[in-house]
């Protein structure tokens, strides 16, 4: 299926992150080595925090001449009197963001993430050598050949979306030797089997450096044929430095005369540039078959053997649903 592959690896097929979800939450441990196939997963989203209440003194105005300004001050940081917020308090309204800054973000049961594996082996563990908001990332590493490389996922759904955002800080450590491997799966249906339709983020290696990065676009539910767009300009993105990665797909379905001509929009953005990356259009799928948001950070490496030593940072990731 992903041809872009055959140089570097067996052709995959990726299998659900969901299917080995529900597998856990069942209490059956899934092999990871099953899951060569669809990431995938399902729902939970974080509480907004409370807003601060004013001072008492602050209620009681002042009396003044009738013609006096006794408009106040709205904006309550305007004299540097407070601190911005950070992490996932900046963004109480999204519809998932972790920062991994509470001490069980990564413990199941408490974690906001459906899936993440595995939990037995030490690939994926919360970090305090670097992170974007402090105190805390997640470091999700390949150890050697036989050790599961570490998968994390969250499904969010929301009735009549068009529009979703996924950003994510990323610290890219160390890729391994020689090796390709998804960087991230973002995925919006299950209509024609686990995780088939969406986009994928693969980079590759090559002698412990940054090969190429390119956009995947897989696209079973309405026939089309997987598309591998050509790898990003060298240079945008680096070893040794956080990354700031968004990506937004915007929906138009059709309906009535207009039925099969539904579209879908895709932009990714890094560091924040006002110029996209990589943005194209594609044929899209129906309204029933898009049925939620599925974001799944991998890496999902194609040759382990190749890959040891690969270690990524996360931080900060945030979905949005209009």
């Amino acid at each position: 299926m992903i041809h872009s592959l055959r140089a570097h690896a067996p052709r995959l097929t990726l299998v659900s992150l969901l299917s080995a979800a529900v597998a856990v939450a069942s209490g059956c441990a899934e092999d990871a080595d099953s899951l060569l196939t669809n990431p995938d997963d399902s729902p939970n989203a974080p509480a907004a925090d409370g807003g601060a209440r004013p001072d008492d003194d602050d209620a009681a105005a002042e009396p003044g001449d009738a013609g006096a300004d006794t408009g106040r001050e709205e904006d309550a940081c305007a004299d540097g009197g407070c601190v911005a917020p950070n992490g996932c308090a900046a963004f109480a309204e999204a519809a998932f963001c972790d920062d991994f800054d509470r001490a069980d973000a990564l413990t199941p049961g408490k974690s906001r993430w459906d899936f993440i594996e595995p939990t037995d082996q030490p690939v994926a563990t919360l970090s305090s050598a670097r992170a974007v908001s402090a105190p805390s990332s997640l470091l999700s590493r390949i150890i050697d050949r036989d050790t599961p490389g570490a998968k994390f996922a969250k499904t969010v759904t929301k009735a009549n979306f068009t529009e979703v955002t996924w950003g994510y800080d990323v610290y890219l450590d160390s890729i391994g030797n020689e090796d390709g491997f998804f960087l991230d799966d973002f995925q919006f249906s299950d209509a024609a089997g686990p995780d088939t339709f969406g986009f994928r983020l693969v980079m590759f290696a090559q002698a412990g450096a940054i090969r190429e990065l390119k956009v995947e676009h897989n696209r079973q539910v309405n026939g089309g044929a997987y598309v591998i767009e050509p790898a990003l300009p060298a240079g945008a993105v680096e070893l040794g430095k956080w990354h700031h990665f968004e990506q937004t797909v915007k929906f138009t379905f059709s309906s009535g005369e207009d039925a099969g001509g539904d579209k879908v929009e895709y932009t990714l953005r890094i560091d924040g540039a006002a110029t996209p990356a990589f943005q194209a259009e594609y044929a899209g799928a129906t309204r029933q078959q898009v049925a939620f948001a599925r974001i799944a950070g991998l890496p999902l490496v194609f040759n382990k053997e190749l890959s040891a030593g690969l270690a990524i940072h996360w931080d900060n990731h945030v979905l949005e649903l209009k």
